[in-house]
């Protein structure tokens, strides 16, 4: 029960201190007791008494109250932040020279801190990610993205490996139903006499459907063999573990890789461009404004490269990082929630888990 009761109280301190510009005021209070305690301060060494006197002392006790009251202006009437700023900088710089060097500097540097603090603070409300961001190990969170087009064990959207030179792929749904597909890469269709070919996807609504027109190309290359990127705005990650460097074989070279293993990915807005060998693509798409997610199991990916912005929550507060991860360069943390923006990451194979993309479109040329 007690602990229940401090949390909540915790909690609401924590919604009070960050409506306002908290950090500035205890900069500014300390600053007013810094300036204020000198000029009256006293010492006893046994039976001898030490104060300082000095011409200060009136000066002193007027900026120290007066900094004082700027630092419960910021806490009591946020509003009034930029004329207690103001007013704060102002008082900490006249201490330096009439109380004693703003006592003994400390207390000017304090109230210019103080004072920088309140003019820069801003009550606009930072909108929170899905999830934690980890810059390093997120990177495996990108390699999800190969799951629509590459062939994945549990995957949901089943597009025949149609051998087309131009081939488009569209499926449209209501507005509420999801569309899955399992990719099975080495699966062909044989186009009637006409010389096109019709495959349908499974959806959660029986108004989607999926029509493929083709023409003869090149087959795709076996699962575990290419190369595909997948790019979003943001892509959030449960449960990521970073397995170390592993070597892989990529168009018949082996290559070093990175290995993450994570339980849930969730990735807004997805793109993904598998290469199909010849100079062939398939780029797959989700619904603008969805979010396609990656679950039912353990998930295993290998990545060449991730880069983008990792966001990373400290004390409440998001800090914003620049990553760009390679085999050279590996992570150096993987905690187990992380989001990454504005994300492009290169992966090689993935496996487990199941892909759900709403309103996927899928592109090959």
């Amino acid at each position: 029960m007690a602990g229940s009761v401090i949390g909540r109280a915790w909690h609401a301190f924590g919604r009070w201190r960050r409506s306002r510009p908290f950090w500035a005021g205890l900069f500014l209070l300390l600053s007013g007791l810094v300036i204020i305690f000198p000029p009256f301060a006293s010492l006893k060494l046994g039976a001898m008494a030490i104060s300082i006197q000095t011409i200060g002392g009136l000066s002193g006790a007027l900026i120290g109250t007066l900094l004082v009251v700027c630092a419960l202006t910021m806490w009591i009437r946020p509003q009034f932040r930029l004329a207690a700023g103001i007013a704060s900088l102002i008082l900490a710089l006249t201490a330096l020279v009439t109380t004693n060097l703003g006592g003994f500097l400390a207390g000017t540097l304090l109230g210019m801190i103080g004072s920088a603090l309140a003019l820069s603070w801003t009550p606009k409300t930072r909108k929170r990610k899905a999830a934690k961001a980890v810059p390093p190990a997120a990177v495996a969170v990108v390699l999800l993205a190969g799951l629509a087009v590459h062939g994945l064990s549990d995957p949901t959207v089943a597009v025949a490996d149609p051998s087309p030179t131009s081939v488009t792929a569209t499926t449209s749904a209501a507005p509420t139903s999801t569309t899955t597909t399992t990719v099975a890469p080495t699966s062909t269709t044989s186009p009637p006499s006409s010389g096109s070919a019709t495959a349908t996807s499974t959806s959660t609504s029986a108004a989607a459907t999926s029509t493929t027109t083709a023409t003869p190309s090149p087959p795709a290359l076996p699962a575990g063999t290419r190369v595909w990127t997948l790019e979003s705005p943001s892509i959030a990650m449960s449960g990521l573990s970073y397995k170390g460097i592993v070597n892989t074989v990529v168009g018949g070279k082996t290559i070093k890789v990175l290995k993450f293993t994570a339980s849930s990915v969730k990735i807004k807005n997805l793109v993904q461009t598998a290469d199909r060998g010849g100079g062939h693509k398939i780029i797959t798409t989700a619904a603008p404004g969805s979010t396609s997610t990656i679950t039912g199991g353990a998930i295993t990916m290998l990545t060449a490269e991730i880069k983008g912005t990792a966001v990373v929550n400290i004390l409440g507060i998001p800090v914003r990082l620049p990553i760009d991860y390679t085999a050279t360069s590996p992570p150096l943390i993987t905690p187990p929630e992380v989001t990454f923006e504005n994300v492009v990451v290169t992966n090689t194979d993935q496996s487990g888990g199941t892909l759900t993309i709403p309103g996927a479109k899928i592109v090959a040329t």
